[in-house]
């Protein structure tokens, strides 16, 4: 069975205390079964595939670390900030999305969560550049040079072209060093890739 099938098996976790993610998740389509809680507490997770954490008010991280320890949790938050997004990396959460996103783009990133892939935005991600982590973890890896700089510039957001610009290099051989890349970090994308790392090496 893949990890897609599972997930479908398994279906979503939604901790909702009042219902509004709870809705507009049933309202996205996902195609996989929902169910409804309204506390994390005294929870069975082993069969459950993804977790959507429904945030109205000020997150609680102990309560998200805890639970991110046990599922993939990705938190939905109504009032969404930058900051409090950059903390659910460092929490362990395997997403932050902001629940006044389109429709579409929400569903977009749940699907993306149920295959595997981490659901922040690119400027979180490339936040840790910035800050300073980032360039820890890249050393860190074991990537070659080049691979470095490639992921860098993808968390920035560069396209192929891009990249070949920023290198010098022709976009065929661009695009071979993400595939390289892709393989070599074992993700099915490039969001995915600058998650794992920036997982991997928390604020």
């Amino acid at each position: 069975m893949n990890g897609v099938a599972s997930y479908a098996v398994a279906g979503v976790l939604v901790i909702d205390p009042s219902g509004p993610v709870f809705s507009l998740l049933r309202s996205t389509n996902l195609g996989v079964p929902l169910w409804r809680v309204t506390t994390s507490s005294n929870l069975e997770l082993a069969d459950i595939g993804l977790v959507a954490l429904a945030v109205y008010e000020r997150p609680d991280w102990d309560m998200i670390t805890e639970l991110s320890d046990r599922a993939s949790t990705v938190i939905i938050a109504a009032n969404a900030t930058h900051e409090d997004a950059c903390r659910a990396v460092s929490s362990g959460a395997f997403g932050y999305i902001d629940m006044h996103l389109s429709q579409d783009a929400i569903r977009r990133s749940m699907l993306g969560a149920m295959r595997g892939e981490h659901a922040f935005s690119r400027r979180v991600l490339a936040d840790l550049i910035r800050n300073g982590h980032w360039l820890r973890a890249t050393n860190a890896l074991p990537l070659t040079p080049r691979q470095r700089e490639v992921i860098l510039l993808i968390a920035k957001g560069a396209a192929d072209k891009e990249i070949a610009q920023r290198l010098g290099i022709s976009t065929a051989t661009a695009q071979k060093h993400v595939t390289n890349l892709l393989h070599r970090l074992n993700v099915p994308n490039r969001a995915a890739a600058v998650a794992v790392m920036s997982a991997s090496y928390p604020l």
